[in-house]
């Protein structure tokens, strides 16, 4: 969505590498490994290779403090390095070093590790999409962003599920009583399959409507809640 609406880039908004000191509890780390994973995206589809580099390098950290060193190795940073001016490349490799770890806490049985970082990345996600909101906001971001309230119940239950952060859960059930203003309707259209590319083209479309004020309370709710957590 940032690439296809030319978002700004703001290089302010990634949250500073140099304050990884001050996450401290396991559920913590977890948080904050999801939100410099969104950050590492945001930064490198706007093609900033050196802060995506730097923001590896903070991620391998956390990843060695959670046990997932195998994950975040010297191989996926000599990767990076040697693909700096490869966008689709450096998404690439943190996406199977995400995955990779997320197997592993399943299998291991930390769901509640896993669903921390779920998490962090989930707000910071919304943080850097909602940004701009002093302005007239694109219509594509409001939909993205109105569309949020079903991930954001299934994110609720997956919390609960595991009993961690409570606070955060509190928090992120009160951004959810300001989804219910949000309708969003979904109509289904066949899809059209191309046989000789391989590609299946999703026809259905998807209309949210979210009244000005709603949007702005949203948004003033995820900014709080990332705040919570950065703080």
């Amino acid at each position: 969505l940032i690439q296809d609406l030319g978002l700004p880039y703001d290089i302010t908004l990634p949250y500073s590498t140099d304050s990884i000191s001050r996450f401290t509890s396991k559920g913590m780390k977890a948080l904050a490994l999801g939100i410099y994973g969104a950050d590492l995206a945001y930064v490198t589809v706007h093609k900033d290779g050196q802060k995506a580099l730097k923001t590896l390098k903070t991620i391998e950290q956390l990843s060695s403090d959670l046990d997932l060193s195998h994950a975040f190795d010297k191989k996926l940073l000599d990767g990076f390095k040697n693909n700096l001016n490869n966008e689709d490349s450096l998404l690439r490799f943190s996406g199977i070093a995400f995955r990779s770890a997320d197997q592993y806490l399943k299998m291991d049985q930390q769901e509640d590790i896993s669903a921390a970082i779920l998490a962090g990345g989930w707000i910071e996600g919304l943080y850097l999409t909602v940004q701009d909101a002093s302005k007239k906001m694109d219509p594509k971001v409001i939909k993205r962003l109105g569309e949020q309230g079903h991930t954001l119940n299934n994110l609720i239950a997956l919390l609960e599920q595991h009993g961690n952060a409570p606070a955060l859960i509190a928090s992120l059930k009160d951004l959810a009583s300001s989804y219910a203003s949000v309708h969003v309707t979904y109509t289904f259209e066949q899809p059209t399959l191309d046989a000789a590319n391989k590609t299946t083209y999703i026809n259905s479309v998807t209309k949210t409507e979210v009244a000005p004020e709603d949007l702005k309370t949203i948004i003033q709710k995820v900014k709080a809640i990332r705040s919570s957590i950065t703080a």
